[in-house]
């Protein structure tokens, strides 16, 4: 199934073979490795050859399951730099177009980003580039996800479009 038109309306998540609604308009994200938003500093969307692109805004639900802060500490992974001091929290603006991926059904209806020097049938290259021509964010839960989409690591939502962003306190 593919929302659209009046369905944004209500849901505003796309869920491929749709089972409730993921999205919470109160939802918070965080940030690690900065104080503010700077949309000055904001990457555009890049492909290249690994399962996630340059450029964007990383981020974790503050209630996610398994987020970005609890993997640095699991993993000591620059724990220095992802500290509570070092981070903003945001929601996203009304109007944004939320990728909602929990399962590998999922992703195969999603574009793909051919890297010939690597097997395509082993690694789930998403073309980023293209959907960031439909959304302005792709939220993961990786619980389903981890082996489809190694490196992701945690539950973690990637900005494709800086203007959905409102920083919050």
């Amino acid at each position: 199934m593919k929302c659209t038109g009046k369905e944004w309306d209500h849901c505003r998540v796309e869920k491929m073979g749709c089972f409730g609604c993921h999205y919470n308009e109160n939802k918070i994200y965080i940030h690690y490795g900065a104080r503010h938003f700077d949309k000055n500093l904001f990457q555009e969307i890049k492909n290249i050859p690994f399962v996630k692109p340059e450029g964007g805004l990383w981020a974790s639900d503050v209630k996610a399951k398994y987020g970005w802060k609890q993997w640095t500490e699991d993993n000591c992974f620059m724990t220095d730099k992802y500290r509570e001091d070092n981070c903003f929290k945001f929601k996203l603006k009304e109007n944004a177009k939320i990728l909602m991926l929990k399962s590998k059904k999922d992703l195969e209806k999603l574009p793909k980003y051919n890297v010939p020097t690597f097997n395509s049938k082993l690694f789930n290259w998403l073309d980023f580039e293209e959907l960031k021509k439909q959304y302005d964010a792709i939220e993961i839960l990786i619980d389903q996800l981890y082996w489809e989409l190694y490196g992701w690591d945690c539950d973690s939502i990637l900005i494709l479009n800086k203007e959905i962003i409102e920083e919050v306190q």
